[in-house]
């Protein structure tokens, strides 16, 4: 009877333990699960994580590009702050290409990783490797539509500086036919005249007499190779009176009487010449006698 009593007492003890050991495997297995659980949470928080900035960044290149075609296709040269605009949103364009190509290499390697250490987590590797391999075929996109954005601005800037060019030939050219034209204007209308006693005149190889006998009857005119630097120079559109202040003053040179006045009725006051075109047609020289 004792015996009887040890060995059930015994039984139960055994069964205890292995209840024991149960329960304590049980609490492993919990615990694994638990872990593969929150390994498994923690990746698709990390991955959807990394899947959301990646798309802001391409949310944002888009918005770029929009912006640097359109200011790139206004009017005008490109040139000073619009230039510089669109060089810094094409450098930060690169930039955000770059980051995103980071965060792909970044998600790809934890994929990998996820899918050689968690065999329960195989269903969404699978599903996240053919979403980084979409936004990698995006970014390669961009890369390739960054490229040919890049080139159509280098191309306008060429464009715009030929065009510049051009312009300041074009300007050059205007410049110096409306100088010319400057000049062939004020030479044409370039007169000269000179005044003084008959005695001044020849004595400066202006004036000479010629005709007459015996020096009666003799004739007052421009020598034929008078001096030329003894006249004054001036412009015949604002040249319209000239002061004589003397008691007798006579015109020399060929002008027609009716272009042309002498104010004063004792004296020889002012010259005045009422048609500017009329009175130089005939001679760009005026000469006058006075007393």
């Amino acid at each position: 009877m004792k015996k009887l009593v040890i060995l059930i007492a015994l039984t139960g003890l055994f069964a205890c333990q292995q209840q024991k050991n149960e329960i304590s495997r049980l609490g492993m297995v919990r615990d694994s699960l638990a872990a593969v659980t929150s390994e498994k949470d923690q990746a698709i928080m990390d991955f959807l994580s990394s899947f959301n900035e990646i798309q802001e960044n391409l949310d944002s290149i888009k918005a770029l590009e929009k912006m640097i075609t359109v200011a790139s296709q206004q009017p005008g040269e490109l040139q000073g702050d619009r230039k510089q605009k669109i060089l810094e949103d094409i450098a930060l364009l690169n930039q955000l290409i770059q980051k995103n190509k980071e965060l792909n290499s970044s998600l790809q390697r934890r994929l990998n990783s996820a899918n050689s250490k968690v065999g329960e987590l195989q269903g969404m590797v699978t599903e996240f490797e053919r979403m980084v391999s979409n936004l990698n075929n995006q970014v390669e996109q961009k890369n390739i539509e960054i490229s040919q954005l890049t080139q159509s601005v280098e191309r306008l800037n060429l464009d715009v500086s030929l065009l510049s060019t051009q312009v300041q030939e074009v300007t050059r050219t205007v410049e110096e036919k409306s100088r010319i034209i400057d000049d062939q204007t004020v030479a044409m209308n370039k007169v000269f005249y000179a005044m003084g006693t008959v005695r001044e005149l020849t004595d400066n190889d202006v004036l000479e007499k010629s005709g007459g006998v015996l020096g009666v009857g003799r004739t007052l005119k421009i020598r034929r190779d008078f001096n030329r630097e003894y006249f004054t120079a001036t412009d015949m559109r604002g040249f319209t009176y000239l002061p004589l202040m003397a008691k007798k003053a006579k015109i020399i040179s060929v002008h027609p009487s009716e272009s042309f006045r002498i104010s004063g009725e004792k004296t020889a006051d002012t010259l005045f010449i009422n048609n500017p075109q009329e009175f130089w047609k005939a001679s760009k020289y005026l000469l006058i006698v006075i007393d």
